[in-house]
């Protein structure tokens, strides 16, 4: 039986991380400059002690500094898009584009992004791995608008043809039925109007004690790391 959607939730870009949006871009800068470079061996050797350097003082003796895990917001502000960490989406996070998403009219939502020469897979082209996680970011995020946040089941992504990199892409997603906790999503990424990739999700609504479990999970990750 198809359930109706729930509440439409206001989906916010996830907000800024004090400096940490600025910490990831800058090691975004340098991802791309370490497979694009054509710096000597010997120039590469004095980078690579500047950067060990570097990472002891973000990491303090025998990691002290260090968080157990990546920062979660609570489950309410998740739910209004604060991830800032998120590996795909969040602005915070150095491997994520990042993506931004918009609410459409249509009860869909959007974003626009270019992934870069550390997402390349095939040349030219993004790797199948990142495709599919673009797009189960995006399934994901629309079932959140809908009011029936819930957590990947299957997902099955159908590749057109290579998504290009350095290229402005646009990305859609919609929640398409309810049934039980099961919730059904789908999706696609264009390139200059063309499809590249489509997906078809099946999302598992999690229970009381599933999101207690993430709960007790993710406070732990505020706490320095075990040494």
């Amino acid at each position: 039986m198809t359930e109706e959607p729930g509440e439409r939730i206001d989906y916010q870009t996830p907000p800024l991380d004090g400096i940490g949006p600025e910490l990831a871009s800058s090691v975004r800068r340098l991802m791309d400059a370490s497979v694009l470079t054509l710096a000597k061996e010997s120039e590469l050797r004095e980078v690579i002690e500047a950067l060990d350097k570097i990472s002891e003082q973000l990491e303090g003796p025998n990691g002290s500094r260090l968080r157990a895990g990546t920062p979660w917001p609570p489950l309410e502000a998740m739910g209004k898009g604060d991830r800032p960490h998120n590996p795909v989406a969040g602005p915070a996070n150095p491997l994520s584009p990042p993506l931004v998403v918009e609410l459409c009219d249509d009860g869909s939502i959007t974003s626009e992004i270019t992934m870069r020469p550390i997402h390349e897979g095939p040349p030219g082209g993004v790797h199948g791995g990142f495709v599919a996680a673009l797009l189960d970011q995006l399934l994901g995020t629309a079932n959140i608008v809908y009011g029936v946040g819930a957590m990947t089941g299957g997902l099955n992504i159908r590749y057109r043809r290579p998504t290009p990199i350095g290229v402005p892409l646009k990305l859609t997603a919609r929640t398409d039925r309810i049934e039980g906790r099961k919730v059904f999503a789908t999706g696609e990424i264009t390139a200059d109007g063309v499809v590249t990739a489509e997906a078809e999700g099946i999302f598992i609504r999690p229970t009381q004690d599933r999101l207690a479990q993430h709960r007790e999970i993710a406070a732990t990750h505020h706490q320095p790391k075990a040494h």
